[in-house]
């Protein structure tokens, strides 16, 4: 059906690709086919009956703690990379179709798959939970696109019959939509409470998130106050007490502000002012670094991760902490949504993986880097992206070193093959050429990373 939620025709997917289902915009019809769900029943019989679960209304969008904490993450999970993998008794299978070419480029018309996981990412950070609607196309045999959504009201429930739903208020268009449960991307964080949904973090970085902001507005009246001069007025004339309110209210609003930056007034002889001394504030820094740090300590960040100064083991402790549970949820979550049961009983599933190496020094590149390309696990182009460096003609090829070999090859390795190798263990005369090249080109690499360039 692509993109348009305006339709009232939505698909069930793979999983039932010859059924459909209506898809009803408000009202309390769940606006589903009584037997659309018969193949669904025997998956869902198991789950206890609830008739719903809500979310509350608040959101953490707005504070610049949050949102620092949720770009961090965010931007480390859109560096995941979709891969639809298979593995049988031949070894394990990267495959580059239909699918993999929409989660590896654009989940959607307008989201990239950096900005699709970011999404993700970060709608997980403010609410605990993350949606994305699956689409497929009129015959139901290929997913379209898989569109992340915004709401701030939704509710997953089960009907009678046993099937699971999922209602939703769509802040893009404000319509009302409910889909069946299997057809949505469903994220969770901190999921210890609700049978369906994370625990929302609004209610237990309340407390903390308030004393920040006090804290921040006692910051802004120290400073406010800092130049400002405290005393009172005395009025050599007489007047009466409108005549002194207007006075007083004309020098505070002239040298009693923050305006005044030198912190004098000048004054005639009717006015005499009298100094108050007040005891400066000291600012609570300690205290709005405890509670700034303590909500870091519920994300799993701290303030290296925010500005990015983390050393190589200090990543992978973050990214095994933080980022590693997300990919996790991410490959089951899509390989159970967006695969048949045929395919999963043949191996198939969706992973999300991340290259560690990209975030650790050039020494440890090097390092690491070093071994694997010569025992063959690394192409000459492999290494030269891993050092920054663009690839080559003739790159993407193993090299091994000689200095290994089976224990069961060791008479060939020296002796030769008859009819492909002579005596002395030279290759014959046809691979001679494009081992040389490669060797070359192994060589540039190694010398133009000595050099640094």
């Amino acid at each position: 059906m692509g993109q348009n939620f305006n339709t009232n025709i939505f698909t069930m997917g793979p999983w039932a690709c010859s059924m459909g289902l209506f898809l009803r915009k408000g009202g309390n019809s769940t606006g589903i086919i009584a037997n659309v769900f018969g193949a669904f029943r025997a998956k869902y019989r198991p789950l206890l009956l609830s008739r719903g679960e809500y979310v509350p209304t608040g959101t953490l969008r707005d504070n610049d703690i949050v949102g620092a904490i949720a770009d961090a993450i965010a931007k480390n999970v859109g560096k995941l990379q979709p891969q639809v993998i298979r593995k049988d008794e031949k070894g394990l299978t990267v495959k580059n179709d239909y699918l993999a070419r929409i989660l590896t480029l654009r989940p959607c018309p307008e989201m990239s798959t950096y900005d699709f996981l970011y999404r993700i990412a970060s709608d997980l950070v403010y609410t605990s939970n993350s949606f994305s609607v699956i689409f497929y196309n009129e015959d139901f045999t290929r997913v379209t696109s898989i569109q992340p959504i915004t709401t701030k009201s939704y509710r997953i429930f089960e009907d009678d019959r046993h099937n699971v739903l999922f209602r939703f208020r769509w802040d893009y268009d404000g319509e009302t939509y409910t889909v069946p449960y299997q057809n949505v991307i469903h994220i969770k964080a901190r999921y210890n409470k609700k049978r369906f949904l994370g625990t929302s973090p609004d209610i237990e970085l309340k407390r903390s998130l308030d004393l920040v902001e006090t804290s921040g507005e006692m910051i802004k009246n120290i400073v406010n106050h800092s130049n400002s001069l405290s005393g009172y007025l005395k009025y050599s004339n007489l007047a009466d007490d409108k005549e002194l309110k207007e006075k007083a209210k004309e020098f505070q609003e002239s040298y009693m502000n923050a305006s005044n930056a030198g912190g004098v007034a000048a004054l005639d002889s009717t006015y005499e002012f009298h100094e108050i001394s007040t005891k400066t504030t000291p600012l609570p820094t300690a205290q709005i670094t405890f509670l700034r740090d303590n909500v870091y300590r519920y994300y799993g960040v701290n303030e290296k991760v925010l500005t990015s100064t983390l050393s190589d083991q200090e990543w992978i402790s973050f990214y095994e902490n933080v980022i590693e549970p997300i990919a996790i949820q991410l490959g089951y979550e899509f390989t159970f949504k967006l695969l048949t049961p045929r395919e999963i009983g043949y191996g198939n599933k969706i992973e999300f993986t991340a290259n560690l190496l990209q975030y650790a020094t050039l020494q440890t590149r090097d390092t690491i880097g070093g071994n694997m390309f010569d025992r063959g696990a690394m192409t000459i182009n492999e290494y030269r992206a891993l050092m920054y460096y663009p690839p080559t003609e003739d790159g993407d090829v193993r090299m091994v070193s000689l200095n290994y070999v089976k224990a069961g090859d060791q008479s060939l390795y020296q002796v030769g093959k008859d009819g492909q190798q002579g005596g002395n263990g030279e290759p014959p005369p046809g691979q001679q050429d494009r081992q040389r090249r490669a060797m070359e080109a192994a060589a540039n690499a190694y010398f133009t990373a000595m050099k640094g360039g």
